[in-house]
């Protein structure tokens, strides 16, 4: 695989783009690869692909993109251009397993098939915000989720009753983070779980300042490196991944598509959401994903549903599990917020593809969240449940889109809900979902039931 030192290279002697033009270019590319390879949505009622020439099809769409645009290094303004050959020897070097963690807590995190019978691997929580009063409580009751295998840290506004800003705070801000994360495992009994750090800031000092075998970082552990949309990267995330590669680390990418923006619409973000982990890799030596397609009106909180994009993302990680060694998650994301149903099955849909496109599980959170509102462990653990149901009861493609579509009817005309702080829905004392919300969940899993998948009470 292309070495990082030629990637740092190519920023600097890559041909100047001005960013408007880049974008510009971005778009048009797309749309002329949409209609090359004929790239369109079914209609109504298709949530999983049926069609394998399409995902065969899309992933030689994403190959073309990423080798006609290459990658836009927004520090200097430059296009590193790369070969076919360059990118097909990532798609096919790539690892297909990670290992991360120390000792009893050491964990492989792996490629799935699609449709496959394992169960998937676990990241239960956080990339979201907590006051540091709650950071250590919070992360040991994520930690004590028995199928966790790592957790990534979470960002916050004030670091020992002080405004994060600048470097100098920020770097503080990075160590006392991962030092969180640290005592929050051990209190679990869990002293080797792998932690991944959630920059406070993008800057390379940042990044790098986490490392610390002994407080901070181990080699063992992970830090998330991802490009910017639209196929855009920086030096400073590019200086941390020659440092980590070195140090040992293993790096994990945001590498879905977003639909609504440059990329056009749903079949435009499939492209992109299939070049973009492989990007991920050659740029940063990211090895494991979330992956697929979003939507900036899920993003932003305002719609629970999009016509197409559960389809969209299917065809993404088909496309990726089959035709590569990209290791892909599903990060759940509802637009609803923690303790109440509508944030159940909201997850429930999602935890429900993970499997039959063959995407790991990573860290459900609120769309639009907010300090301490963004999530809470039982949806970590409802996301387990109903994707083992999905294996254990083996669920087909055909099955999952018809229970897909049950779920589709019945949060039609239903809008996002705020829901509560994680201490008003849960007690993290006794690790268990208060009332209220341990009803909700009743609730919600009578209701997946009738539909079809059988879950335990």
């Amino acid at each position: 695989m292309i070495t990082l030192y030629e990637i740092a290279e190519r920023t600097q002697t890559g041909e100047k783009v001005e960013e408007k033009k880049w974008d510009m270019d971005f778009f048009k590319t797309i749309s002329e690869l949409v209609k090359k390879y004929d790239i369109k949505y079914p209609g109504e009622g298709c949530y999983i692909n049926m069609d394998d020439d399409l995902a065969e099809r899309a992933f030689q769409a994403g190959i073309e993109f990423l080798e006609r645009m290459g990658i836009y290094c927004i520090t200097t303004r430059r296009r590193v251009r790369l070969s076919r050959e360059e990118i097909l020897t990532a798609v096919h070097e790539a690892p297909t397993e990670v290992l991360m963690g120390e000792g009893r807590d050491r964990r492989i995190w792996k490629q799935r098939k699609v449709n496959g019978n394992e169960k998937l691997n676990i990241c239960p929580g956080h990339h979201t915000p907590f006051t540091e009063d709650l950071a250590n409580l919070v992360v040991s009751n994520f930690a004590q989720i028995p199928r966790t295998d790592f957790i990534e840290g979470f960002n916050f506004a004030s670091v020992d009753g002080r405004e994060i800003m600048g470097p100098p705070m920020e770097v503080y801000a990075s160590r006392r983070q991962v030092g969180w994360m640290r005592e929050g495992v051990r209190k679990a009994g869990r002293p080797g779980l792998a932690i991944v750090y959630y920059p406070i800031n993008t800057r390379a000092e940042d990044l790098i300042g986490a490392m610390d075998p002994d407080h901070g970082l181990r080699r063992t552990d992970g830090i998330l490196l991802t490009l910017l949309p639209d196929l855009k990267m920086e030096q400073d995330m590019l200086s941390a991944a020659i440092v980590y590669e070195e140090y040992g680390s293993f790096k994990l990418s945001g590498s879905f598509a977003i639909a609504g923006g440059f990329c056009g619409g749903i079949e435009g973000a499939i492209i992109e959401g299939i070049a973009k982990p492989i990007a991920c890799m050659i740029a940063y030596r990211d090895f494991i994903h979330y992956t697929g397609v979003e939507h900036v009106h899920m993003l932003n909180g305002r719609q629970i549903l999009i016509p197409g994009l559960n389809w969209a993302r299917s065809v993404v990680n088909q496309a990726l599990n089959r035709y590569s060694h990209t290791i892909c998650m599903r990060w759940v994301i509802p637009t609803s917020g923690p303790g109440t149903n509508l944030c159940l099955l909201e997850g429930a849909m999602q935890a429900i593809e993970a499997p039959i496109n063959g995407m790991n599980l990573y860290a459900p959170r609120q769309a639009r969240t907010t300090t301490n509102r963004g999530q809470t462990p039982l949806e970590a653990e409802w996301m387990i449940e109903v994707s083992d149901a999905v294996i254990e009861q083996g669920f087909d493609r055909q099955g999952a889109n018809e229970l897909l579509e049950k779920l589709t009817r019945r949060l039609e005309g239903e809008k996002p809900l705020e829901g509560y702080t994680i201490t008003e829905c849960y007690d993290l004392i006794h690790h268990r979902p208060l009332p209220e919300y341990q009803e909700a969940y009743i609730s919600v899993k009578k209701e997946l039931t009738d539909m079809g998948l059988k879950l335990n009470f």
